[in-house]
């Protein structure tokens, strides 16, 4: 293993002190795939939870805010157990970062998989930050960029990266503020929508959601119609009252 850098040293000490030092916990795993594509950098980044046995699966959060726009988990309940680095994750204990390239042959780079996750998102060359789950479960970050493959570099900064990614996953309950709680996650509820869901509870607009995490009033906009559709609701009020009811808020709204 190289060296690493003094450039790569200082973008590893800045992404573990955004961590730190972000005032919102909503903010900090969309903040983390907003880093990752700055600091490698990629195209686009993606915090996936997998099934693996059932075959199923979410996208949790990603960026660019337009991944929000793209059929994501459609593509990894049709390709999941297709897709090279996900079987290799699957079928063995490696915590390693690889990329597609590492562990693909030309099998992949002509199957349907490929081509609807190329037409969808224009995915070409990939990165897997595998992160600490449960048996017969995948939870890690995937990274995409056209172009180019990855380096031996790219990979030793992904590894020090998963490790810090690791450390936030670890303590995601006690980061997040949500002790006792439901999880999003048995319902469909990506974490960027429950930021939204959250938000909506503290009485804040569209357009004060948006400025808060840092995305447009129109992803905000996008974010509850997901949500309502999965909680079964039409409205804000309603769906503040389902949220509580699954355990998803606290019983008692935020003091205003």
């Amino acid at each position: 293993m190289t060296a690493l850098s003094g450039h790569d040293a200082k973008r590893l000490h800045d992404l573990a002190m955004a961590i730190l030092t972000e005032r919102e916990p909503v903010r900090v795993w969309p903040l983390l795939m907003e880093r990752l594509i700055a600091d490698l950098p990629v195209d686009l980044a993606v915090l996936i939870d997998l099934d693996w046995r059932a075959g199923t699966g979410h996208a949790q959060t990603g960026s660019p805010d337009w991944l929000y726009e793209a059929p994501l988990d459609a593509l990894i309940h049709a390709h999941m157990r297709a897709h090279p680095l996900l079987r290799h994750y699957a079928h063995t204990r490696d915590r390693t970062p690889h990329s597609l390239d590492e562990v693909a042959d030309d099998r992949w780079w002509k199957s349907e998989g490929y081509r609807a996750g190329k037409a969808a998102i224009g995915i070409d060359r990939q990165l897997a930050l595998p992160l600490n789950s449960r048996p017969g479960q995948i939870r890690g970050v995937i990274m995409s960029r056209s172009g180019h493959g990855f380096t031996d570099r790219d990979l030793e900064f992904a590894d020090l990266a998963r490790s810090l990614l690791d450390t936030v996953s670890a303590y995601e309950k006690v980061v997040l503020d949500m002790p006792k709680l439901g999880d999003p996650a048995e319902y469909g509820i990506t974490l960027r929508e429950m930021a939204v869901l959250a938000l909506l509870d503290e009485g804040l607009t569209a357009h004060a959601i948006g400025s808060r995490l840092q995305i447009t009033e129109k992803t905000v906009v996008k974010h509850k119609e997901n949500l309502y559709r999965k909680l079964g609701v039409h409205d804000r009020v309603t769906a503040l009252k389902k949220g509580r009811s699954l355990g998803l808020l606290p019983i008692e709204p935020p003091a205003g």
